[in-house]
């Protein structure tokens, strides 16, 4: 992993996009660069072209066939589909082109809150507010296997970098671990205070880190099950996301707030504000820029200014 270091100027917004009839609630970059997407509580994608260029005011385009809030969206590492869960109980499957055909998957039977690709793009999984994990085939469209344990609600999943284990996070307190041959539970860590909203793996493919609605994020090391790192930087943390090539961590909050973090000297580096709740916050595939959304409908788009050196 790449050391990363802070240039002698903060990150500075490149651009805000804006479309959204209702709140932004989950971004994706695609890993060509060229797209970038976001969903909402409008119940619509919008797909961003040239968005690293505001200068260029690239063509956007909407996608609509949810019948309720679009929840969270992923692109595959191929480029060639775009994933998206909703309220609605789907999971819509998308070529992201100006034509946004797309195949509908009957999910759940509540709400789905979540969904996400594996590294290779050919399984999805699903979490959804029937307490439920599932996982399906990307092409076929067909499930594959369920993963039952939570007693709450799903609000997050995610494929581990090396493809040994999943993780989900739920309003039960806890983020578990599963086996994703078996669909045995594995492991699980519960929060002393509040409940996880989002979780993130980093490419070590040991550290997870958690945004929970209390406010604090977490991190918790696989290989021994315990806690790792505690930080207080939200009024209720709502996403985190890790930088692609160094050990930095991005977290979002309600209270306007968005965060970077040190993890190796354990210490939160910059905070920068937002107007509104912020909901989501992504880095883009090569970590020169990031991007957050929430209840302002906007999504500000902002340049890294890191100096990242091999």
């Amino acid at each position: 992993m790449s050391t990363l270091h802070l240039s002698e100027d903060d990150p500075q917004v490149q651009t805000i996009l804006e479309g959204h009839k209702k709140p932004v609630t989950s971004i994706s970059f695609n890993p060509n660069g060229v797209q970038c997407a976001s969903s909402s509580e409008d119940h619509s994608i919008m797909i961003w072209t040239k968005w690293s260029d505001p200068q260029q005011n690239g063509p956007s385009y909407r996608f609509s066939g949810h019948t309720d809030s679009v929840t969270c969206i992923d692109y595959t590492p191929n480029c060639k589909y775009l994933v998206s869960s909703s309220k609605d109980h789907t999971v819509r499957i998308w070529v992201p082109s100006i034509l946004g055909g797309s195949a509908e998957v009957r999910a759940h039977t509540s709400a789905v809150n979540t969904v996400s690709l594996s590294m290779d793009g050919a399984k999805m999984l699903t979490g959804s507010n029937d307490k439920s994990v599932k996982m399906w085939d990307v092409e076929t469209k067909q499930f594959i296997m369920s993963f039952v344990k939570h007693n709450n609600w799903v609000k997050s999943v995610k494929f581990s970098p090396f493809g040994n284990y999943i993780a989900s996070c739920s309003d039960d307190r806890t983020i578990r671990l599963w086996d994703p041959i078996s669909g045995q539970q594995i492991q699980t860590f519960t929060g002393s205070k509040g409940s996880p909203n989002h979780i993130a793996i980093h490419l070590n493919n040991n550290t997870i880190a958690a945004a929970m609605n209390s406010g604090s994020i977490r991190l918790y090391d696989v290989k021994s099950g315990k806690l790792q790192q505690h930080y207080s930087l939200h009024d209720n943390a709502t996403c985190v996301d890790w930088h692609p090539r160094a050990n930095y961590l991005l977290t979002s909050g309600m209270d306007s707030k968005l965060m970077i973090v040190d993890i190796i000297e354990g210490r939160p580096l910059l905070s920068l504000n937002q107007n509104g709740g912020i909901k989501t916050c992504k880095f883009s595939s090569d970590g020169e820029f990031f991007a957050a959304g929430g209840t302002d409908k906007k999504i500000t788009l902002w340049k890294t200014n890191f100096l990242v050196f091999d």
